[in-house]
């Protein structure tokens, strides 16, 4: 499951787990094939990114460790839940929330997307640190992304979560150029015809970094 595709970077961290990292004064426990939130800068972009919004309730899908679930916790959202349909991170995040209680609570799901979330929640913040292009594994590769990642995933994903946002509700989403272009959520934003604009644009480690967000209209 750890081919020879693996950048070295992650490859490099992943033999290294369990360990335990501290982010944003967050302890974590990086369980066995859970996504290390301390590879590159994309996740602590995403935490930085995040402060700039003041939403009530918020959701991490594919959360992966529950790191960027705990930091909005520990920006005062009320109302946190946090998502992954890999059952090793599921079981990682919610040791982490055990850990980090002075964070705030976090309700942790397994969930395919949206399927186990209640129907009745409406969020001011959708994070989605989703695998930026499909895995080349059969099922499920490394930190359990399928080959459905990419442009297929990122499709159902905004697809459904124009119903699941409160009014003025927004989606963040990241994307590096190191994935082919056709992988960008942008595109799949303006299939659905949602608005969009792209809040960072930083270049390193050789690549054009981006987070993006989406909402249900132009403003």
């Amino acid at each position: 499951m750890r081919g020879n595709d693996v950048h070295p970077e992650l490859a490099g961290l992943l033999a290294l787990q369990p360990y335990t990292v501290v982010l944003d004064g967050l302890v974590l426990r990086i369980g066995e094939d859970v996504f290390p939130p301390d590879l590159g800068r994309c996740a602590r972009n995403l935490a930085r990114v995040c402060g700039e919004y003041r939403a009530r309730c918020a959701l991490d899908m594919g959360c992966g460790s529950g790191y960027l679930a705990l930091v909005l916790a520990q920006l005062g959202v009320g109302v946190v839940w946090a998502a992954d349909v890999h059952d090793p991170a599921v079981a990682c995040a919610r040791g982490n929330v055990a850990r980090n209680q002075h964070a705030g609570p976090v309700t942790v799901v397994r969930s395919d997307l949206f399927e186990a979330i209640p129907a009745s929640l409406r969020f001011d913040l959708i994070v989605f640190n989703q695998p930026f292009a499909p895995s080349a594994a059969a099922s499920n590769g490394v930190c359990g992304c399928g080959p459905d990642g990419g442009h297929e995933l990122t499709r159902r994903f905004l697809r459904d979560a124009r119903t699941r946002l409160a009014p003025d509700g927004v989606v963040v989403m990241p994307f590096s150029d190191r994935a082919p272009p056709a992988h960008d959520p942008m595109l799949a934003a303006r299939e659905l015809g949602l608005g969009a604009r792209t809040l960072l644009h930083a270049h390193y480690a050789g690549a054009n970094n981006f987070i993006h967000e989406f909402r249900t209209a132009e403003t």
